[in-house]
């Protein structure tokens, strides 16, 4: 039932694997995130490479070149001067690695990096129990 991600940068990340789980992207997890960043006024998102998540237990382990690869490496200025950032995120199905307190909004439990106090990088956590919900609920219908 466990195995491994020989692939995987991080030794305390947890991966699913479902049948279908193209499906779950699609239905749950994209809308989910698509309200997220809505919330927030953030058009320009993406999902960093799983092999690459990392956990709040890996900062210590990760120098500074992780960010620089995979965080900031798009960072740049438009033509008007203004900086312009594509936010990364990752899902996380551990609820350490976010805030104690969800989102206002969408209910959604996060956490960020900041670089000048503007968010580049964003843990967002979407619930084990969660993901059974929605295969229950598409089960039945």
């Amino acid at each position: 039932m466990i195995s491994k991600n020989k692939e995987a940068l991080s030794s305390y990340v947890a991966y699913l694997q479902f049948k279908d789980s193209e499906k779950i992207k699609k239905e749950l997890i994209e809308p989910k995130i698509h309200d997220f960043f809505r919330a927030r006024s953030i058009s320009k998102y993406i999902e960093i490479s799983s092999n690459k998540e990392i956990s709040d237990l890996d900062f210590d382990k990760q120098g500074i070149d992780y960010f620089y690869e995979n965080i900031f490496y798009d960072i740049s200025k438009n033509i008007n001067g203004k900086v312009e950032i594509t936010v990364k995120y990752c899902i996380t199905f551990d609820k350490k690695n976010c805030k104690p307190k969800p989102c206002g909004k969408t209910g959604i439990y996060y956490d960020e990096i900041c670089l000048n106090k503007e968010p580049v990088f964003y843990f967002i956590y979407i619930s084990i129990d969660e993901i059974f919900s929605f295969l229950r609920a598409v089960a039945v219908s």
